[in-house]
């Protein structure tokens, strides 16, 4: 192993650790009760050594989002490329599902988040960049287009969605499972958009 990837694998470590003790401590106190000082204090680490992984508190929160764009883009390129734009957007979906099931912290990140309108807005802050990141990893899979281009655009803010209708309907207790929760808001998007078809050519 070289000194680069030694040294990157201590400061993922480092990260990880002061993300995990910052849910923790939000979640026993509170995000908006909880400071810099105590994250780092749970951490045990130095406010700077805080400070050279985290702007803040809100871009520490917000980094979990960032960590889902990686996830969803890395999905979309991996699917076969027989793969439809729909495959494509219902399977990395399902993908996201299964990862996101098995992590111990999305519960608490959910629930820090509709304890606190500024944790909400933090968790939230980064959306438009993950919905950009999506855009370009279809546009990437489909020939001729931009991610500015109208379908490309359609797709990422779709996928987007879905996933979240499916993570908090999960989170209510609608649906025990997380993958039956992404099914069933494919299942009623195809039935909506074919009720509609339909209609309109009635």
């Amino acid at each position: 192993m070289t000194n680069a990837s030694l040294k990157s694998r201590k400061q993922q470590f480092v990260r990880d650790a002061i993300f995990d003790a910052a849910i923790e401590t939000f979640a026993a106190n509170g995000f908006d009760d909880t400071t810099v000082e105590d994250v780092a204090r749970s951490a045990g680490v130095s406010r700077a050594t805080f400070f050279r992984y985290f702007s803040s508190k809100d871009d520490l929160l917000a980094q979990n989002v960032m960590n889902y764009g990686t996830a969803l883009t890395e999905a979309i390129k991996s699917c076969p490329p027989s793969f439809s734009p729909f495959q494509v957007m219902h399977e990395t979906v399902l993908s996201i599902a299964r990862q996101k099931v098995t992590h111990p912290r999305t519960l608490q990140v959910i629930d820090i988040s509709l304890r606190s309108a500024s944790a909400l807005q933090a968790h939230g802050s980064r959306m438009i960049e993950v919905e950009e990141r999506v855009a370009i990893a279809f546009a990437e899979r489909i020939k001729g287009l931009s991610k500015d281009d109208l379908e490309t655009r359609l797709l990422a803010a779709m996928t987007v969605s879905a996933m979240n209708v499916a993570i908090m309907s999960w989170y209510r207790g609608d649906y025990q499972d997380l993958s039956t929760a992404v099914e069933q808001v494919f299942s009623r998007f195809t039935q909506i958009v074919c009720d509609q078809t339909c209609s309109n050519a009635r």
